[in-house]
């Protein structure tokens, strides 16, 4: 196994058998440094260092032994503390402080590209070939498991491989806040918060996941301001952001944090359409060795709509009931093993669930899209809540049509309308966009 994969396979399995409380905590902020036959630690002071080190390290060394490759073993498993050592440890400063390594395997090269994602990978991108130049601040949003993070981190690893003089600083906007709390509660205070933040106001780039944990936190919105402001004074330093939701929607964050998150640019991780979900598959079976026919591969597409992860989770699994089975992977093992997960999203994305959302979005009643008006305040949302139910269930034409009061004819209409609009007019792909977050977060 390769260097870099040994810590990732042992974060995934210590991950398994560790509270999630604890592992966040003790483990996950832990960087490895492998140095040929040596695993180092750094761990962020001697009071998490003397936690590993008494409840995990143990298990640490035995689950490195079992997962390094026997020709070239790891022997030796050590806990450093960042700073002194670390600076002994390395020969170059961390690639992150105060959160999680950035995954070697987060790249640009890995991000399947397809109509949904196309121009948020494409501005990641330039972000990472002129950092501080273009973009500033870059914000990438969009509902869960999209992939906002292996982009965000794609920026980084590009960075670090390109301009290794670069530092890069990436961080959960949970930790800082969870480290905020803990600086604010010991005594004197505020030196502890100025100990706490000041790293960040010298970062060259900075990389800041799920900001929408910010919200309602005052005392961490308002440092965390501080730190923005302070780097994009400079003009010196880039910094790129990540939330589930656009700045302006997501209650409880402050309007100078909004409006700064969005002074730079903004693009929208989409939900991938039929054929990105079937090459993803095709991608990640590839990088498990396994060549995975296109015709399973759009069998589960077809079915697992929501977002990248739920796919990497069905892959997962029928890739381990093919290896356990020692069977073809085929349409009949997908459905054998995959049935449970089809099930629960086929109650997920109901279309009553659709045709509430879209009512209660567009402010009309819920009978106006079962009646016969062909008024334009009602055709409209009608025909979006058509479009969307075509894309998030697995329901006929004629099926839809019967939940409208209409005939097939009329859903196939209303969805080429919608795609029509969709390029043609920006607000009605605002709209539809918005309602398939909401439908699928």
């Amino acid at each position: 196994m390769k260097d870099p994969e040994v810590w990732e396979d042992c974060l995934a399995r210590l991950e398994e058998e560790t509270s999630k409380r604890d592992f966040n905590q003790w483990i996950r902020p832990l960087q490895a440094v492998n140095d040929g036959g040596q695993l180092t630690l750094l761990a962020h002071n001697q009071h998490v260092k003397k936690t590993v080190c008494q409840k995990y390290l143990p298990r640490i060394k035995e689950l490195v032994g079992q997962i390094s490759d026997p020709g070239y073993p790891i022997r030796e498993v050590e806990v450093l503390v960042d700073g002194r050592e670390m600076e002994r440890a390395l020969p170059v400063r961390a690639t992150s402080r105060n959160g999680a390594l950035l995954k070697s395997d987060f790249t640009f090269e890995r991000f399947v590209e397809g109509g949904s994602n196309t121009w948020v990978k494409g501005v990641a991108l330039e972000v990472a070939a002129s950092p501080a130049l273009k973009f500033n601040p870059f914000l990438i949003y969009g509902g869960v498991g999209l992939g906002k993070t292996h982009l965000m981190q794609a920026v980084g690893n590009f960075i670090k491989s390109h301009t290794p003089q670069i530092e890069v600083t990436y961080i959960y906007a949970q930790t800082f806040v969870t480290e905020m709390v803990k600086a604010l509660t010991k005594p004197n205070s505020s030196e502890h918060v100025r100990r706490f933040t000041e790293p960040f106001h010298s970062a060259d780039v900075l990389l800041v996941d799920d900001i929408q944990f910010l919200a309602a936190k005052d005392k961490c919105q308002e440092e965390f301001f501080h730190v923005f402001n302070r780097l994009i004074e400079t003009e010196q330093s880039q910094i790129v952001l990540s939330s589930d939701q656009y700045p302006s929607e997501i209650e409880g964050l402050d309007a100078r944090l909004s409006s700064r998150c969005i002074m730079g640019i903004t693009a929208e991780v989409k939900p991938p359409d039929l054929e990105t979900r079937a090459a993803i598959l095709v991608q990640k079976a590839r990088e498990h060795e396994v060549n995975l026919d296109l015709t399973v591969a759009l069998y589960i597409a077809q079915r697992v709509k929501t977002n990248v992860r739920e796919l990497e989770n069905a892959l997962r699994q029928v890739l381990l009931a093919a290896k356990l089975r020692r069977t073809p992977l085929g349409i009949e093992l997908v459905q054998e093993t995959l049935r449970d997960l089809f099930a629960i999203h086929r109650r997920q994305v109901s279309i009553d669930k659709i045709q509430k959302c879209v009512a209660d979005y567009y402010n009309i009643r819920l009978a106006d899209l079962h009646s016969p008006t062909r008024v334009h305040k009602i055709v409209r949302p009608r025909q979006m809540a058509m479009a969307l139910a075509h894309e998030l269930t697995d329901l006929s034409l004629q099926a839809i049509g019967q939940n409208f009061g209409k005939d097939h004819t009329t859903v196939l209409n209303a969805i080429k309308r919608i795609k029509q609009l969709r390029q043609s007019n920006a607000q009605i792909e605002e709209d539809y966009n918005r309602l398939e977050r909401a439908l699928t977060s």
